[in-house]
């Protein structure tokens, strides 16, 4: 569902978990619906939803057509890139009635997130963000006066009205799920994975992934934690940690790598804060989640990025269902903190 094709950041859900040591490959450069094997093991990568995706699990059977269309199920449903897509029939026309139990799925699990987040996750801030310069629009149109009045459409509980098959919006809103696109079409195919007796997988889009079971090498599944500062300073350590992932998953969301310089000078950050519709400001700038489904892991990191290191650190605290990994500024550098030992410095 995550259509991204012009780097469309919905929250600024930047993934940039690189899964790493587990073992090579096999490169399939941009070509997409490519299969191969390595060890017992099917490697299904290509190009989805804007971005790349890589499965790998250990079956004799390949997978690969009832995957492409769960990936087509849920683009029809929920893609903001789809002119005909449910979510975009419903933004035009307000109303749609025998909707689909994918986009059904998409609003209660966005219910759940926005009330147990606090509302740092709200599927309406996308009016919002087109203001800002970091959606579909990609030159920032902004004023205080034009973010009241678009602010005055976010709010996510208050939005929308299901009565069986039918949903319908209110308060003139916009739904966009693209900051939990992802880690639902993970969980779908992790699912589909497990209901065909497969234990061990891993499922990755655009740096979002879940793993189940082991690797290839039976030991679970071993990712990196990338290092904010090495795109800027090579001679850096790629990875400031690692952890190894085996049915959880895992999703990070940052803020360096995708800002704007306004006309005052000021770098201003993708990250819109949804209670004050400005990008934020705070020393946090990657958040790495553990939990239990993808949707979660998605939805949590981007959360936990608009909120900031302080209220970050508390929220985790009170979330026994996840763990979580958070890299911020200093003033002689980054530091980390980490909410578990799960997650294991680089020497």
């Amino acid at each position: 569902m995550k259509s991204k094709y012009i780097g469309y950041a919905f929250l600024g859900a930047i993934v940039i978990i690189i899964a790493f040591v587990i073992f090579r490959m096999a490169s399939t450069g941009n070509e997409a619906n490519t299969n191969t094997s390595i060890k017992n093991f099917l490697v299904y990568e290509g190009q989805v939803y804007g971005t790349y995706f890589s499965i790998i699990y250990k079956s004799p059977i390949s997978y690969k057509t009832q995957i492409d269309s769960i990936f087509n199920s849920i683009d029809q449903a929920a893609s903001a890139y789809i002119s005909n897509s449910e979510i975009n029939v419903l933004n035009n026309k307000r109303i749609i009635p025998n909707s689909s139990k994918i986009l059904k799925a998409h609003f209660n699990k966005a219910k759940d997130l926005y009330e147990v987040t606090n509302a740092y996750f709200d599927p309406t801030i996308s009016p919002v963000i087109e203001l800002w310069g970091f959606g579909k629009n990609t030159t920032p149109n902004v004023d205080s006066l034009k973010i009241e009045l678009a602010m005055q459409r976010v709010g996510f509980s208050e939005s929308y009205q299901i009565i069986g098959d039918t949903i319908s919006l209110k308060n003139n809103a916009v739904i966009n799920f693209t900051a939990m696109g992802e880690g639902f079409a993970i969980d779908e195919i992790s699912n589909f994975l497990a209901s065909k007796n497969i234990s061990d997988f891993k499922v990755e889009i655009g740096g979002e992934l879940q793993a189940r079971g082991e690797s290839s090498k039976q030991k679970p599944w071993l990712i990196g934690i990338e290092n904010p500062l090495y795109d800027e300073n090579q001679d850096l350590k790629r990875f400031l940690a690692t952890v190894e992932v085996s049915n959880l998953a895992l999703s990070t969301s940052g803020s360096y790598r995708k800002y704007f310089i306004d006309e005052s000078g000021v770098k201003r950050s993708h990250i819109i804060n949804p209670k004050t519709g400005y990008p934020v400001n705070h020393t946090l700038i990657s958040v790495s989640v553990l939990a239990e489904t993808s949707t979660k892991a998605d939805a949590y990191a981007t959360a936990i990025m608009a909120m900031g290191l302080e209220q970050g650190k508390v929220f985790i605290k009170n979330k026994p269902d996840l763990e979580a990994f958070l890299i911020f500024e200093t003033a002689d550098g980054i530091d980390v903190w980490s909410s578990s030992q799960q997650f294991k410095m680089e020497s």
